[in-house]
């Protein structure tokens, strides 16, 4: 009885270990992922590559790769991926990138093991610490079968040292009230000046220009197939129709009634204030009101928008506590709109 104990007992032992040596075996083969960099202590105005390497990867022929940033210490540049086939451009909102790629040809093989998938390349754009993350994975192997992961993958770039990049030298801001927006909106790159070096904060934007600002700073996203077809599309720059396309696509901004869309007109404060809303996609409570001085001189398509906007802290009134709806905006206030609408996004 005692060797046949000590043999269910030896037996046991070697079904444990076995087990274990199993469940490790099984753990390793689930794919992980960290994010790499050169170097991990950066200087304002350098750009820095973070690439995102997948473990213990099986028949990789696809990917979908979401990230968050710190949209006020790195300004996302680009992504790539070296693995062979096609890449959809990354898509950005706010502090979120989303970053796809695939292989190309019904015979072709996913690739297997250890992986540099994607890089990832941001600019610094103010001292601190900065950080990267990784919030989920989508894997697609070669039989189109589809897989998401949710990974814990972060890295933190320490941004500090001389300033290498500067924000563009206007030679019209120095003491305006908005000096420090105009030069952080330059350095985030969704402006720029005129050939004579100036900004001209205190000229009427029109509404071509507000809605490539705006687009360069959210990256408004086309919804389906649409095409311009306003009456005076002529009139359209060609550098702002990419823009006005989106815009117009994705509901932000519309034409009039005589189905023009009027680039070189001045925007008005009330137009400009829902095209910040529509931008940042919340819902709308149709019942909410103000109580500026000049609240019956807002019309009824905008006062919705402009009161959750004020709520929200996007948008002021001027003196005497009026909104002043049709009033035409200043490039600055144009900056200072943008740029609260994009720390809004960030900070979700």
């Amino acid at each position: 009885m005692k060797k046949n104990s000590r043999f269910v007992v030896i037996i046991w032992l070697c079904i444990l270990i076995l087990g274990s040596n199993m469940a490790v075996a099984e753990a390793d083969t689930t794919p992980s992922f960290t994010l790499r960099t050169l170097e991990s202590s950066i200087g304002i105005g350098h750009e820095v590559q973070v690439v995102v390497v997948g473990e213990n990867l099986l028949d990789l022929y696809g990917f979908e790769i979401n990230l968050n940033y710190d949209t006020k210490r790195l300004l996302f540049k680009n992504a790539t991926s070296s693995i062979p086939g096609l890449s959809v451009p990354a898509l950005v909102s706010g502090s979120q990138i989303r970053f796809g790629h695939t292989k190309v040809g019904a015979t072709t093989p996913g690739d297997s093991g250890t992986i540099e998938m994607a890089a990832f390349t941001f600019e610094s754009i103010a001292e601190g610490t900065g950080s990267v993350e990784i919030n989920q994975v989508k894997l697609v192997n070669s039989a189109v079968v589809a897989s998401t992961l949710k990974p814990k993958a972060r890295i933190a770039l320490d941004v500090s040292g001389t300033k290498v990049k500067q924000p563009m030298v206007f030679t019209d801001i120095a003491g305006h009230w908005a000096q420090e927006n105009i030069n952080r909106a330059s350095m985030l790159d969704f402006i720029n000046g005129y050939p004579d070096g100036t900004f001209r904060p205190e000229a009427l934007i029109t509404r071509a220009e507000f809605t490539v600002m705006l687009d360069r700073a959210v990256a408004l996203l086309a919804s389906g197939e649409q095409s311009l077809d306003f009456a005076d599309l002529l009139g359209i720059p060609s550098w702002a129709q990419p823009a006005v396309f989106k815009a117009v696509s994705a509901g932000v901004i519309n034409g009039y009634d005589d189905h023009t869309f009027r680039a070189a007109n001045p925007i008005s404060r009330a137009e400009m204030t829902v095209m910040i809303m529509r931008a940042l996609g919340e819902d709308i409570d149709p019942q909410s009101t103000t109580d500026f001085a000049d609240a019956d001189e807002i019309p009824s398509w905008a006062h919705a928008s402009i009161a959750q906007a004020v709520k929200k802290g996007l948008v002021q009134g001027r003196e005497q506590h009026e909104f002043v709806p049709y009033a035409n905006a200043s490039r600055a206030e144009a900056v200072t709109l943008i740029l609260a609408l994009y720390d809004d996004i960030a900070n979700r």
